[in-house]
């Protein structure tokens, strides 16, 4: 089984990637597009800053792109109550100044850049995050529905591949196109194995391109108690059957309650093979319900309205995001059990050869030891 490891620069000291991936067993690395230029820019201008950028990337040994993602795809691609983006942003202005434009045409030349690059690296893989969250987390709720923001995000992923198309870019040795799942709880998007089963029983994927990116982390936001009993932390709307079947007859015993609802998803028998890649990292189990829909709950809402500036108020919500629900910790030290997930694992890939792993420690300060740890609580 193919595995990678997700990268930024200085995440390393005394050693050289390719001997770091060497030593733990990694096939390469998976960066973040907008970490090596500035989305708000092209990626490249011309063939020479092309080659450039190739050489650069050659050399942190990149075999996964992680595309470049901007807040609320919805309302701004689909022009879904557009007002709203507008009023939330403060005016046109600073929302063109966000997304490049008023029309998406730069967010999608970008993504077209990026896919190109990845082929020029042979890459394995391009992580294509398309998913709704608010530009300043905790600030705002949802008011689009998650139903509508699936069907939106079907619709460019659509795009993006008719895009593609039409520059003859997708042949069959291309790079393969993951769709990340949604967080829960804070996100909206494609986020269970039905909304999967939706998307691709509509797409039109001539090359076979499309795969599932599964972030474990993600799926692991929204799960939280104390006292022995654990749930779901969203409001009764956003539980489907299956999930409410997991409360009822798991919710006194954590270990299987979560691996239940992970097995749930993954092991789905019609899209298994759809699987392209479990983006694996641990969570903690939170013991409060920090977001619903979106938006900040009390008294951490009364907390970033006091706050004057967006910078601050980002900083904030980004704050608790990255502490509480996308912290992205070594498997073994949050609610995760390495031996069972190990399990999964090899059930997967015996049903799907080409499934590969990403460890997505992208908040580790100790990646060396970070990555040992995950490695041995997997494999053991």
């Amino acid at each position: 089984m193919r595995q990678y490891i997700s990268y930024k620069e200085g995440m390393l000291t005394g050693e050289n990637i390719d001997e770091f991936c060497k030593k733990h067993g990694f096939d390469g690395t998976e960066v973040f597009m907008d970490d090596i230029v500035s989305r708000n820019l092209p990626l490249f201008n011309n063939n020479k800053e092309k080659e450039i950028l190739k050489k650069r990337l050659e050399k942190l040994n990149v075999k996964r792109l992680h595309c470049s993602y901007w807040a609320y795809p919805t309302s701004f691609l689909t022009k879904n109550d557009f007002s709203q983006l507008i009023e939330r942003f403060g005016d046109e202005k600073e929302v063109k100044a966000y997304y490049g434009d008023l029309t998406g045409r730069h967010m999608f030349r970008r993504w077209i850049q990026e896919y190109e690059m990845a082929c020029e690296l042979k890459a394995q893989a391009y992580t294509f995050h398309l998913i709704d969250y608010a530009p300043i987390d905790g600030e705002w709720a949802f008011t689009i529905s998650r139903e509508d923001i699936c069907q939106a995000m079907i619709f460019m992923t659509q795009q993006f591949i008719c895009l593609l198309e039409e520059r003859e870019m997708l042949t069959e040795s291309s790079p393969q196109i993951e769709l990340e799942n949604a967080g829960w709880a804070l996100e909206y998007g494609v986020q269970t194995s039905l909304d999967y089963k939706r998307l691709f029983n509509q797409l039109y994927d001539p090359h076979g391109k499309v795969r599932i990116g599964w972030d474990i982390n993600h799926l692991l936001h929204a799960i939280g108690g104390e006292a022995g009993k654990i749930r779901f932390m969203l409001p009764m709307y956003e539980l489907d059957a299956n999930m409410k079947r997991i409360k009822a007859e798991y919710e006194s015993c954590p270990q299987k309650f979560i691996m239940e609802w992970i097995k749930t998803n993954l092991l789905e028998p019609d899209i298994i093979e759809k699987i392209g890649a479990i983006q694996l990292s641990d969570c903690a189990l939170k013991g409060t319900e920090y977001f619903t829909a979106g938006k900040l709950n009390e008294p951490f809402m009364g907390e970033i309205s006091k706050l004057h500036t967006w910078e601050e108020k980002e900083n904030y919500g980004v704050g608790i995001v990255l502490s509480k629900y996308d912290s992205h910790l070594p498997l073994g030290t949050g609610v995760l059990s390495g031996k069972e997930m190990g399990k999964l694992l090899e059930m997967l890939k015996d049903q799907n050869p080409e499934l590969v792993i990403l460890h997505e420690l992208k908040n580790s300060s100790a990646l060396q030891s970070d990555s040992d740890m995950q490695l041995t609580a997997i494999w053991g």
